[in-house]
């Protein structure tokens, strides 16, 4: 006997048929012949293995990579190189060359559309040095710019046209769940702030995505522009940049974003599912049987990918924290006890190198990916963004507004701030009864809250899925009490050393401008040599 056959909402309708659209382009566009940018591959590995080294030493979020990759490129080519010729092909030859793109696959036709996205980019550039006098402004403008510019291609080199698609369904449907009239008095800032922590939810935008969304919200005509009216717009740059910065800094963005999190991974499988079904997926939605046996599938990909990424993750931060905390014993703490105590302390130094990595193998040993019950929970929210039965479990409306009351967050604040003394002050007199000194102990408190922070994203990576609320116990409570304030610390100091990172600055400005002109020359040779060879026979 056939399954009865469900009625599907029509926003989903709508995504269905983008993704249809979308996975009938990228074939016909594989299928093509024409053309591709191609290396030497063996050339390519010296900028290959470059990456890879800077990679471990510049933790950063997998998705991410790329995209930074692409601004980092083009701000040494434009800030530092001569701009008389066209920057795109070097830049797709040197993201082929790092692997950030495979050789043979990108059209040759499609390069001047990334010159087109450079060019537009520089005109604003030009006309930012021009109408911001002020030093310090200018450059913030200019970095601003830049990661715009930098997702605007990696955007272009990978549509978001299902992310947009998906993040569009979340919207509507979760925005009818929440009222926050009593947070954010303007509607259109609603709207904003809720479309802001979907992004970061489902898709983990960054400021730089985020920026841009916001820009081509904010200012629709950038994408038409003529150079005299770029002139223009870069007047008023400043004042959108930071109405800009400002809504993507909202004081309720975090609590949005943790409200939001928990639908997250219902639109991530209903995503997935369409991709992996884009011709049957009508049929799949239709079949409340034949949905959750694509859920299970979706789910069960989704928990191996995790459990991959995790053991990447773990591997990356591990040689990032040995690297770095090797070079720092020898830089700081060494010297500092030969010169000023005129002894070496062995066991504080060997705890200094040993710990944080074995702690960081523990935090990574501990996690779990999500077990059958979190399945049946998504499936359950698949269910209900798919039909939209008039009675819901999961997307539900929100009972109580987004923010707390001022006198709660004052005694709250209090805790919070017992909970730093009381945590930082046991640690150091631990350390101080190890005997440990002064730089010794800066160091060891450094990596600890560091090292706290990075196992609590590895953590995220593997519970990325978890929609099972989870049950608190009051171990549980007093664990988070004296550890919230070391993780806090992670997150701080994570932030600010990623801006001033010294073994950044001297890889991207002492040894990579060189050496990638190096990686291009011997290119550059070989292609000539091997024409040449052709010429001769």
């Amino acid at each position: 006997m056939a399954s009865p056959k469900y009625n599907t909402t029509p926003e989903l309708q709508n995504v269905m048929a983008i993704f249809h659209e979308r996975h009938n382009e990228e074939t016909i566009a594989s299928a093509s012949d024409e053309p591709k940018v191609t290396i030497n591959e063996t050339v390519g590995k010296m900028a290959y293995v470059y990456e890879k080294v800077r990679q471990a030493i510049d933790y950063q979020e997998e998705h991410l990579i790329r995209k930074n990759a692409i601004g980092r490129m083009l701000k040494r080519r434009i800030f530092t190189q001569d701009r008389a010729e066209h920057i795109a092909p070097s830049l797709i030859r040197e993201l082929i060359r790092a692997g950030y793109l495979p050789n043979k696959y990108f059209p040759e036709s499609r390069l001047p559309d990334v010159e087109a996205i450079i060019v537009k980019y520089v005109y604003l550039l030009d006309a930012i040095g021009t109408a911001t006098p002020d030093p310090k402004n200018r450059k913030r403008l200019e970095n601003w710019v830049v990661s715009v510019m930098s997702f605007e291609i990696e955007d272009y080199l990978k549509p978001s046209i299902r992310d947009d698609a998906t993040v569009e369904l979340m919207y509507k449907t979760i925005r009818p769940q929440l009222d926050l009239s009593k947070d954010i008095f303007n509607p259109e800032d609603q709207d904003i702030q809720i479309y802001i922590a979907i992004h970061r939810a489902l898709i983990k935008s960054d400021n730089a995505m985020l920026r841009y969304h916001l820009l081509h919200y904010y200012a629709p005509q950038w994408r038409y522009m003529t150079p005299e009216e770029t002139s223009a717009f870069a007047r008023d740059l400043a004042s959108l940049t930071e109405r800009i910065d400002h809504q993507i800094n909202h004081r309720l963005s975090d609590r949005l974003f943790n409200y939001m999190k928990k639908f997250g991974p219902i639109f991530v499988i209903l995503r997935d599912i369409l991709k992996e079904h884009p011709h049957d997926a009508q049929s799949i939605m239709a079949d409340p049987r034949r949905l959750q046996q694509a859920v299970g599938e979706a789910c069960a990909k989704r928990y191996q990918a995790a459990a991959t990424k995790l053991s990447r993750g773990v591997t990356r931060s591990i040689i990032y924290i040995f690297l770095t905390k090797t070079i720092m014993a020898f830089v700081f703490e060494l010297p500092y006890e030969l010169l000023i105590l005129n002894h070496i302390k062995v066991l504080p130094l060997a705890i200094n190198v040993v710990f944080h990595p074995v702690l960081m193998f523990l935090i990574a040993t501990s996690i779990r990916v999500p077990a059958e019950a979190n399945t049946q929970k998504i499936f359950q929210g698949v269910y209900e963004v798919v039909y939209n039965p008039a009675e819901k479990e999961v997307i539900k409306k929100k009972q109580q507004a987004v923010r707390s009351s001022g006198v709660l967050n004052a005694i709250f604040n209090t805790l919070y701030a017992l909970a730093y003394i009381i945590t930082f002050g046991l640690i150091i007199w631990m350390l101080h009864a190890l005997e440990f000194s002064i730089v010794s102990g800066f160091l060891f408190l450094l990596f600890l809250s560091v090292i706290s922070f990075f196992g609590l994203r590895l953590r995220q990576t593997a519970k990325e899925l978890v929609i099972v609320d989870k049950r608190d116990n009051f171990l549980n409570i007093i664990f988070d009490f004296f550890a919230l304030p070391i993780l806090r610390a992670g997150r701080w100091i994570s932030g600010k050393t990623s801006k001033v990172n010294v073994f950044m600055f001297i890889m991207d400005f002492i040894i990579e401008a060189p050496f990638k002109i190096l990686v291009e020359t011997i290119e550059d040779w070989v292609s000539f040599q091997q024409q040449k060879k052709e010429e001769t026979f």
